[in-house]
């Protein structure tokens, strides 16, 4: 349903330039959201239909419309606007806004677009580009409202109809002394419904929420979270305001470090663009590396598997549960890799939360072990008992080995008995042991400041794998083997 309207609107619109119907063309514009129209010209390539757009519509409504459009889009756009339609543009834009579209543009065309810019603007534009990469600095805007404490209501109800329009939000206000530091915040309805000769300072919220231009997106986002703030001033070292975060930037970005997250879980680098724009050769490099580093890091699990390769020979049925028990550990580790990130995240974890977390771990992977473990038992005598697992070869090597000691072999019950109590034993060690493991890989991963999402996985997923062959094999070589004359 929703792939036809996107395509009946892609129709009106295109039928709409083709047409040169312009009423209809604004009509669109004022009824749509700006979103829904750049999403149904995803496809669209030529530069004269938006020049059309752009020369017909308001800039009430193309200004938001161009920073929907893709990275290809508004630098086609660009490189066909000449300088007065790219002044006009601008002019209609956010700071941030314009800093979100020139980072994704080569040289050349940051440079034009700089050199239109109006003095203001510019001086904004290049104060945010200067912020380093995923802070509070370079996802903030400097179009905000701020009042001197002292003003009258009156007189700040005059200031935001007057300067209200060109602001990102009048829904949260910022006051201010006259040295600029910050002093509190208010909001529309507590003035809208103040006496109009009461000051601001008097009405104005003491107990408010800012973050420093240093601070990482991500933990701006989750005080948005946390103290549920639709808008939240920025400012630097001496507490005075630079500009505002509002809730559509925490959104973004809430978004951004999600996908990000999902894709270091999962070993991929991270996704700048949707699957379908991005190209093939772009999603290989962003693959195939992680698969080449893992493969590496099997390493270790090779050499093991090589150590104990006699055992396997004597006994084959040793190699039909190896999958199991190494894909059952990274299973594990993953469940509790995922909730461990995600809490870090979200900040859930204080100073100190560390012995709890693994204390609390600790009972929880001792449970599924048991639990996992009398699965396993029960399930590995039913494979063996009807047949999905073949004991032939092994039952045979048990016979020889008997024949040549002069001894009894051992009957095919206590085999399946012995070699599920074995795998089972081995998951039980697993279970825990891959628990705790990825339970304390994400902290240690922040404690060296580095993304725990990105080292969890592929370290998680080495060394449950070690631990979990070692267990299988020192079980059988020191526990199970002897049983079975091995």
């Amino acid at each position: 349903m929703e792939e036809e309207r996107e395509i009946n609107l892609t129709e009106r619109v295109l039928s709409a330039i083709q047409n040169r119907k312009a009423s209809e063309l604004r009509e669109i514009f004022e009824t749509v959201p700006n979103i829904d129209i750049a999403e149904s010209l995803d496809e669209v390539e030529d530069a004269a239909v938006f020049l059309y757009i752009f020369r017909t519509v308001s800039s009430e409504y193309t200004g938001d419309f161009f920073t929907e459009l893709t990275t290809e889009q508004q630098e086609m756009i660009i490189n066909a606007f000449t300088d007065k339609q790219l002044i006009d543009l601008l002019e209609n834009s956010f700071a941030d806004d314009i800093v979100d579209t020139l980072e994704e543009m080569p040289a050349n065309v940051v440079n034009r677009v700089l050199k239109a810019c109006p003095p203001d603007i510019r001086t904004d534009v290049n104060n945010l580009l200067n912020y380093k990469e995923n802070t509070a600095g370079s996802v903030m805007t400097t179009e905000y409202l701020d009042m001197k404490d002292n003003l009258t209501v009156k007189d700040a109800l005059k200031i935001i109809r007057k300067k209200g329009k060109d602001a990102e939000t009048v829904y949260t206000i910022f006051v201010r002394d006259s040295k600029r530091t910050l002093e509190g915040t208010i909001d529309l309805d507590d003035l809208i419904f103040a006496d109009e000769d009461e000051k601001l300072e008097d009405i104005m919220n003491r107990d408010f929420v800012t973050c420093n231009v240093n601070d990482d997106q991500e933990e701006v986002a989750n005080m948005f979270k946390r103290y549920d703030l639709n808008a939240m001033a920025v400012v630097n070292n001496e507490n005075k305001i630079i500009g505002l975060i509002t809730i559509d930037d925490v959104v973004d970005i809430i978004v951004e470090e999600a996908t990000e997250d999902i894709a270091h879980l999962n070993q991929i680098s991270n996704m700048d663009e949707p699957y379908l724009k991005t190209p093939v050769l772009k999603l290989v490099l962003k693959c195939a590396p992680w698969i080449i580093a893992l493969m590496i890091l099997q390493v270790f699990s090779t050499l093991i598997l090589s150590t104990f390769e006699g055992a396997i020979a004597s006994f084959a049925l040793l190699s039909v549960f190896t999958p199991l028990i190494m894909d059952a550990g990274g299973n594990a580790g993953g469940q509790t890799t995922t909730m461990i990130v995600r809490s870090i995240s979200l900040d859930e974890f204080e100073k100190g939360d560390f012995k709890r977390v693994i204390w609390k771990e600790l009972r929880v992977a001792a449970c599924i072990a048991i639990v996992i473990a009398v699965f396993v038992f029960g399930w590995i005598m039913l494979e063996m008992t009807i047949g999905i697992v073949d004991m032939g070869s092994s039952m045979e090597t048990l016979q020889n080995m008997a024949l040549e000691h002069g001894l009894t072999a051992p009957s095919r019950g206590i085999v399946m008995v012995i070699v599920a109590a074995l795998v089972a034993s081995t998951l039980f060690v697993t279970m825990v042991a891959s628990r705790l493991v990825a339970c304390m890989l994400p902290f240690l991963a922040k404690k060296l400041k580095l993304d725990p999402a990105v080292m969890c996985g592929p370290v998680t997923t080495t060394l449950v794998d070690v631990i979990s062959l070692l267990a299988y094999f020192f079980l059988w070589t020191f526990l199970f083997g002897p049983q079975l004359g091995f």
